[in-house]
């Protein structure tokens, strides 16, 4: 299905309404979940002037209809679309007759009210702005609030000159002359029989049917101003006051719950689960639910305790607008537990679960006890541990629990209690630095120290060192394996015990593996091992690796735990992946080239990236079928089942924005440029803002690509040397993470671009044709004039000599005009053909030629065995250029890297601007790190360009990524691992080269 962008906005409306309606539906199982969640389990996420607001204080918060949000601060109007922020001020939108916004109000058709500290009211509708002030009727300028009613009536609430309703034209008052109890009034709220209700300084008032109705302290409420009047979805009304939230009961006002505090309430919303949130003046955010008030302020990450506004969005995040900077509260996949729920520390080592279901977290300051959803009980050197640094835990069959310590050896332990303690000092060899523990069924225990391995079996201790044939003596994981065998997991790679004797195992050719952190058996026998070069397969006698150059994001894996439903979970320091088991098959089997997993960090609730390793068990899969993982911010757990849970309709793309030679163009219906457009640059995104992240684009340019082009998470369509004609630009989303394919809608968008003159189809045949007719008057005339001279020469045969000898010199030019004039057909055409594959603008090839000429020496380079390599180069925050200084600024950076990069490469890279602001090299007969240095220098150069003739105080900088072609089977594949290397450089803080 296909979404045509010259649909009605009534429809439009419509349709954007059911796909809110539909998302909140499929959100509603994990909002039910979150009911009884405490808050700091939720995922926390903050934004401040750091992260791209225009001023910290939020003032107000709005969605629209198509999913955008809307925030209203003193520096502007922002709109949010899950990545980025962006701003409308005075500087670039001179509608808005002022930054300072005070409220924002979104109307079920998509209009946007924007009511401003000094500026009047102003209404966005699509592309269309208007302005109402005191010229146009109302009473003031200092607005608090405004609203649409369902009339079409603009309402607005202004500072101290009561309420003006605006009706076309006509507009009127409402003062203490005519009803109002103050003319000081706070907000609006349109009640869902149309009514009007409006917050004042002395009371609240009730617009109905043409009455004023007051209510105030007779009525219930407190002799304090009302801030905040709101309205839940199953119409009940709550009132917040400067002396905290009261409700509507018949004609009185009831506080609405002794629990929440004495205090202002200038905000207040109801999420899916039916818990009512309340935004206070000093006390920060509270959530009121069946199980009482819960508070968070900012103690526990609360940007500011003033909370101005809040919203929950249509997937059920809950926004809240401080005056120190934005939060979103989310019930994320993870959650983690850590200090702000108990536990002796955050950093947790290892996690264990015992056979009565509770959970054993090893953290650095000490032992915790985990049941039933909270902690129980942790354990301490004030406890009587010998030692409060946890590094391994093992359960004994007897029931006892044995844990390895970083200083103190293995202490056990029976209900809480010290019953023994193993270490040096009582006789046990190796180290007292315990960081892996195995029990074998015969009741054998197995220590992994970092001096050596030790067996402990009927109260005697045999140490195994490289001596007995263990590859190094620094030990990090053990596995009983089904056969009863002993892995081990060392610090130079891995050994079987059997019987007693060691079997190293030969890991050359794995990727330079050598640190094994962890191990995973099969059913069937097949081993895992989670290493420093990726992941192992070892079976059949028969290892496999699985590695940075097969699509891992990050090769040191600490731990690999299977789900039960078919997916491997990987741990590591740069967050949490998850991959098909079948996939990793696939690739191990050579049946598929690289390896697609979905990766989680801390916008997915984990409470820090970092995983631990090097301890153990590091992760588990408890009977519940949930993931238990220790990383620095605490026990982090996640049900792989409920993932589903968090599978929402993806929301259909919107175009957000579109340049035709760099120049913004109104998206309305079909869009038709002028002649001479040559490039054409789309932006675009589908609004979800809980998982941004796992949102994939394609994209097809209809009458320029043949198929989709999958561009991953990336957001921008950019298109160069586009010829007149009519284009199709189609774009929609994907979410394989979550279990979407390619949606079915497509966002569609029309484009006509107008040809020249000499670029009209008629042109060239009508030029010909003028030609052929010329030639042929000429012939005729002539023809004529020979006949007429031929009679003449009869007479004079001297004059007849002389004239002809006139007319053949005049053929000679007749055929040298002929010559000159197919010569510069000639030369047209192959400059047409130069265009075709030159960026008119840097003189470089474009991404065409460059193309065709990676393809032909990737080619060579197969067959030559010769190295070859590829660049993909950015220039950083190049945007802030064409915005901050001019489009002619950008244009003049572009040609002066060109230049700079042109010249350093010399004849060892060919160069081609590969689009917008990315160029591309190839280094043939250049392996990776000759290419890299040679990048480097590049990136140097380009660092050292002065800016100060086109973008004075500028600093430039590059970002690359640099890939070889071994072991990559299609020069494609190189070019998507130079892009994937490029956006490694790029969130690795940018002006730097990765490869």
């Amino acid at each position: 299905m296909e979404r045509m962008r010259g649909a009605s906005v009534a429809y439009r409306a419509r349709a954007l309404a059911m796909l809110a309606l539909l998302l909140c539906v499929g959100a509603l199982p994990a909002i039910a979940r979150a009911q009884d969640k405490p808050l700091t389990a939720y995922f926390r996420e903050t934004w401040t002037t750091r992260q791209g607001l225009p001023h910290n204080q939020v003032n107000a918060i709005a969605q629209t209809p198509d999913g955008y949000l809307w925030f209203g601060t003193w520096e502007g109007l922002v709109r949010y679309n899950g990545l980025e922020f962006h701003s409308f001020d005075r500087g670039n939108t001179p509608e808005l007759k002022d930054n300072g916004v005070r409220s924002v109000r979104a109307s079920a058709d998509g209009a946007l009210v924007i009511g401003t500290s000094r500026g009047g009211v102003t209404v966005k509708r699509g592309d269309h702005w208007r302005t109402w002030r005191v010229k146009d009727g109302l009473a003031q300028e200092e607005i608090m609030d405004a609203i649409f009613d369902r009339r079409g009536r603009l309402w607005v609430a202004t500072e101290n000159a009561g309420i003006d309703v605006v009706d076309g034209s006509r507009v009127d008052h409402f003062t203490t002359r005519n009803g109002l109890p103050s003319a000081v009034t706070y907000g609006l709220l349109l009640d869902r029989d149309g009514s009007v209700w409006a917050a004042t300084a002395r009371g609240l008032v009730h617009f109905l049917d043409g009455r004023l109705v007051v209510y105030a302290q007779a009525s219930g409420l407190p002799p304090a101003p009302v801030f905040r009047v709101f309205q839940d979805a199953g119409g009940r009304l709550f009132v917040g006051t400067e002396r905290g939230v009261y409700r509507r009961q018949g004609e009185r006002f009831v506080l609405a719950s002794a629990l929440l505090p004495d205090d202002g309430v200038p905000s207040m919303a109801r999420d899916g689960a039916g818990n009512l949130w309340v935004g206070s003046v000093n006390n920060g955010l509270l959530r009121l639910g069946k199980s009482g008030v819960e508070t968070f302020t900012s103690l526990r990450g609360l940007p500011n305790n003033r909370v101005a506004a809040l919203l929950v969005d249509r997937e059920g995040s809950i926004w809240a607008g401080t005056n120190a900077g934005l939060l979103r509260l989310s019930d994320a996949p993870f959650s983690t537990y850590n200090g702000d729920h108990g536990l002796s520390d955050d950093y947790v080592r290892a996690v264990l679960e015992s056979r009565d279901g509770s959970l054993w977290l090893g953290t650095s300051r000490g032992l915790n006890r985990w049941r039933g959803g909270r902690l129980e009980a942790s354990y301490t050197a004030a406890d009587g541990l010998p030692s409060d640094s946890v590094l391994s835990l093992l359960e004994d069959r007897d029931g006892s629990l044995l844990v390895g310590s970083y200083t103190a050896g293995v202490m056990r332990l029976r209900d809480g209690k010290l019953v023994a303690h193993y270490d040096n000092a009582h006789g046990m060899p190796g180290s007292n630095q315990v960081r892996a523990l195995a029990q074998q069924a015969d009741g054998t225990l197995w220590l992994g120290t970092n001096r050596g391995l030790v067996r402990m079996r009927d109260g005697a201790y045999t140490h195994f060192g490289v001596a007995q044939g263990l590859p190094r003596e620094f030990i990090i994981s053990l596995q009983v394996a089904r056969d009863g065998s002993l892995w081990v997991g060392t610090a130079n790679g891995a050994a079987r015990i059997v019987d007693g004797r060691v079997q190293a195992l030969d890991m050359r050719g794995m990727n330079g593996a050598q640190d094994v952190f962890d191990f995973h058996e099969d059913a069937d026998g097949t081993l895992w091992f989670a290493t420093d070069r990726g992941l192992l397969r070892y079976r059949g006698g028969r290892l496999q690796a699985l590695g940075l150059a097969q699509g891992l994001p990050v090769d040191t894996l600490f731990a690999v735990v299977d789900d039960g439903i078919g997916s491997l979970w990987l741990t590591s320091n740069r967050g949490v992946m998850r991959v098909g088991r079948s996939e990793v098959e696939a690739v191990m089997d050579g049946r598929k080239p690289r390896l697609e997993l979905d990766r989680f960090g801390e916008a997915d609730g984990l409470a820090s990236y970092q995983c631990n390793g090097g301890s153990g068990p590091s992760a588990l899969r408890d009977r519940g079928g949930r993931i238990w993982i220790a990383t620095a911010g605490g026990a982090a757990v996640v049900e792989p089942k409920a993932l589903r849970a968090y599978k929402r309709t993806l929301p259909p793309v919107l175009v957000e924005q579109v340049l035709a030679n760099d120049r913004d163009v109104q998206v309305q219906g079909r869009l038709e440029l002028p002649a001479g457009t040559r490039k054409l640059e789309f932006h675009y995104a589908s609004l979800t803002f809980q998982t941004p992240r796992f949102v994939r684009y394609r994209y097809q340019l209809q009458g320029v690509d043949r198929d989709w082009i999958e561009r991953g998470n990336q957001r921008v369509a950019q298109y160069t040397n586009v010829a007149p004609g009519n284009y199709r630009f189609r774009v929609n989303a994907s979410a394989p993470g979550l279990g979407h394919g390619w949606s079915p809608d497509v966002t569609t968008l029309e484009i006509g671009i107008a040809p020249r003159l000499w670029q009209r189809p008629w042109f060239l045949p009508l030029l010909l044709l003028f030609g052929v007719l010329a030639l042929a008057g000429l012939y005729r005339w002539r023809l004529g004039h020979m006949r007429q001279r031929a009679a003449d020469l009869e007479a004079v045969v001297a004059a007849r000599t002389r004239d002809l000898r006139e007319q053949t010199e005049r053929l000679r030019e007749s055929d040298r005009e002929k010559s000159f004039l197919v010569d510069k057909l000639r030369e047209q055409s192959e400059a047409f053909e130069r265009q075709a594959r030159e960026d008119a603008l840097t003189g470089l090839g474009n991404r065409r030629s460059m193309d065709e000429e990676l393809a032909r020496a990737f080619e060579q380079a197969v067959q030559s065995g010769r190295p070859l390599s590829f660049a993909l180069i950015d220039i950083d925050h190049f945007k802030r250029i064409n915005d901050g200084y001019s489009h002619a600024a950008g244009d003049r950076a572009l040609v002066e890297i060109a230049r700079i990069m042109r010249n350093e490469l010399g004849v060892l890279g060919t160069l081609a601007r590969w689009g917008g602001e990315e160029f591309g090299v190839l280094f043939e007969g250049l392996a990776l790190e000759e290419a890299r240095r040679r990048c480097e220098r590049l990136r140097w150069a380009v660092e050292r360009l002065d800016c100060s003739g086109f973008a004075p105080g500028w600093k430039m900088t590059i970002s690359g990524g640099v890939a070889e072609r071994t072991g990559i089977a299609h020069y494609e594949r190189l070019v998507s691992r130079a892009d994937a290397l490029l956006y490694e450089a790029k969130r690795a803080g940018r002006n730097r080269i990765f490869g």
